[in-house]
């Protein structure tokens, strides 16, 4: 089912003064679940297809990411294969159940040997991790998440890279059902940041291989 996914990317103000904006706008919001580490793998082609379209603007396209939860990243626990397709504001994801594994070079490319993704010529370029904030509205039709400390690492021929990049960025995201956009005008209006295009997986591509 496709949701609108408005992004905001927050330079120069700390996590607690942005949380305690978003717990104070109109509707209501809690926290239903505890922070945690949120850890991804970006595939792209050997082309950069998939950051080309980013780059390009095109509205409609699809990337896909292995994520997987918790502190010891090199633990991939139950990770699942997403894959996230767009169209301008709106988006949705299929979803693949993984096995468990490691981050070591032989088991990620035994994980990712899928003809789903040989077929597409798709490999590991980039790593991106980071602490998210959950916060629900009491309706539980608004939801909006706080990314802070992330942190990115190459990945090429399936090893990842022991260098890691830092971003100070705090990432907003409001996410909701198209139909209840007219309903939640008070919300969005609460929010002072200004909109903007914001990619983890192209911050991560061009910290690196820029």
């Amino acid at each position: 089912m496709m949701r609108y996914e408005r992004k905001y990317r927050i330079e120069g103000r700390h996590y607690l003064q942005v949380l305690h904006e978003m717990m104070s706008i109109r509707g209501a919001f809690y926290s239903p679940y505890p922070d945690r580490w949120v850890n991804s793998i970006y595939l792209d082609t050997i082309f950069y297809d998939a950051l080309h379209q980013n780059l390009a603007g095109i509205s409609n396209r699809c990337k896909y990411r292995v994520r997987w939860y918790g502190e010891d990243y090199e633990r991939l626990d139950s990770p699942v294969l997403e894959q996230k397709v767009k169209s301008n504001l709106l988006g949705y994801k299929n979803h693949l159940q993984l096995t468990s594994t490691t981050l070591s070079p032989g088991d990620l490319r035994q994980t990712l040997d899928l003809d789903l993704l040989k077929d597409q010529g798709l490999e590991p370029m980039v790593m991106v991790r980071y602490l998210r904030t959950y916060l629900e509205s009491f309706d539980r039709r608004v939801r909006i998440t706080i990314d802070r400390k992330l942190q990115y690492r190459g990945v090429s021929n399936f090893k990842v890279d022991s260098y890691m990049y830092g971003d100070e960025a705090i990432i907003l995201e409001i996410k909701y059902d198209p139909e209840i956009e007219s309903d939640i005008q008070d919300i969005l209006q609460d929010v002072k940041y200004r909109l903007t295009k914001n990619s983890k997986f192209v911050s991560g591509i061009m910290a690196y291989w820029s």
